[in-house]
């Protein structure tokens, strides 16, 4: 079973950089034990809840997703956002923070399948990593048990910032992924 899960985590990883994608749980417990996950950022009521989980990332080569020169940007306000699909009112907001390790969690009650919620952020705590990415500052999440996704944790693509000058490492680093020319 760990093995399905370990496939099932660096499925979803992969899938988030290609695009939005919403993965289930798994039983799968971190081998690093010292990092605890993040409480919830709002008590769970009766009826429907969710949990969306994340990470909040600095972008240090300015291309919009995560490498492994990436690094976590603790302190980051995130904020949970349901809209109607037809009026775009807003229907629910919930705030939360990332964690030590950019990492969060915020628990969201109710069904939202006739509605469109995302994670967003707005400004960095981190004055080195200051720019609000264009493609990577929300990220889309579906808060129903209704279209065929099971479980309770909903996990969020990366969302981020940016560097305003490139490092100079991220030549070699996008170059050991294919990308060059940059």
């Amino acid at each position: 079973m760990a093995n399905h899960a370990a496939v099932l985590a660096l499925f979803c990883t992969i899938s988030s950089i290609l695009g939005p994608v919403t993965c289930r749980a798994t039983t799968a417990t971190s081998t690093d034990s010292s990092a605890p996950s993040p409480a919830p950022s709002s008590p769970s009521s009766d009826g429907e809840s969710f949990i969306v989980q994340g990470k909040v990332y600095c972008d240090p080569c300015r291309i919009q997703f995560p490498t492994k020169l990436s690094y976590p940007v603790p302190n980051t306000k995130v904020v949970l956002r349901c809209r109607e699909r037809e009026s775009g009112t807003e229907t629910t907001k919930i705030e939360g923070k990332s964690d030590a390790n950019g990492m969060y969690n915020i628990a969201a009650t109710g069904d939202h399948e006739e509605e469109i919620c995302d994670v967003r952020i707005t400004e960095s705590p981190d004055s080195k990593c200051p720019e609000v990415m264009d493609d990577e500052s929300s990220a889309r999440v579906s808060l129903t048990d209704k279209n065929g996704v099971r479980g309770k944790i909903r996990m969020a693509n990366p969302i981020g910032f940016m560097v305003k000058e490139i490092d100079p490492r991220c030549k070699e680093i996008l170059a050991e992924i294919g990308i060059t020319g940059i």
